[in-house]
C-alpha cells in the first residue's frame, strides 16, 4: 500500500518540478518586444484618430500596429528598421453617401492623409533594444 501511496504522488512531483524548472504558457521562442511611444500631426495640429502599422522593413518578421488618439500612440514591437504606415479618416462637410435599404444618407468620409504616408510610404524608423524609442511624424498634405 506504501508503493502505491508514493506512485500517485509522482504526477504531483513532475508538474511541481517543472513549474520550479521555469516551465511556463509563454514559449522560449517568443520574440521581445520594446515600448514604442510618439505623436502624430497633421498641417502642425495632433491627428485626433488614426491607425498606424509598423512594418520590419526586410520584410521577414511580423507586423505591428498601433492606435493614435488625440496625436499620441504606444504600442509594444521588436526591435529593427520598421516602415510606418499611417491612415486617418474624417468627414467631408456637407456631403453624404446613400445610407442601407432607403435609410437616409450618411456622412461621406475621406483618407486625408497623403499617400506617401501609408499606401506609398517614405516614412522608416528604427526601433532599437536599448533606448527610448519615441517617434515623432509631423505629416503635411504636400
Amino acid at each position: 500500500m506504501t508503493r502505491l501511496l508514493r506512485a500517485s504522488y509522482l504526477p504531483a512531483l513532475l508538474a511541481a518540478a517543472m513549474l520550479s524548472a521555469g516551465c511556463s504558457s509563454a514559449p522560449d521562442d517568443a520574440p521581445v518586444t520594446h515600448e514604442v511611444t510618439g505623436t502624430v500631426t497633421f498641417e502642425g495640429e495632433p491627428v485626433p484618430e488614426a491607425s498606424m502599422v509598423f512594418e520590419d522593413a526586410a520584410g521577414k518578421e511580423r507586423s505591428f500596429g498601433a492606435m493614435v488618439q488625440n496625436g499620441e500612440f504606444s504600442t509594444q514591437m521588436t526591435a529593427g528598421k520598421k516602415k510606418v504606415r499611417i491612415t486617418a479618416t474624417r468627414e467631408v462637410p456637407g456631403k453624404t453617401e446613400p445610407g442601407p435599404s432607403g435609410e437616409p444618407g450618411v456622412p461621406a468620409t475621406e483618407q486625408y492623409i497623403p499617400a506617401k504616408y501609408n499606401t506609398e510610404t517614405t516614412l522608416e524608423e528604427e526601433v532599437t533594444a536599448d533606448g527610448e524609442n519615441h517617434f515623432e511624424f509631423q505629416l503635411t498634405a504636400e
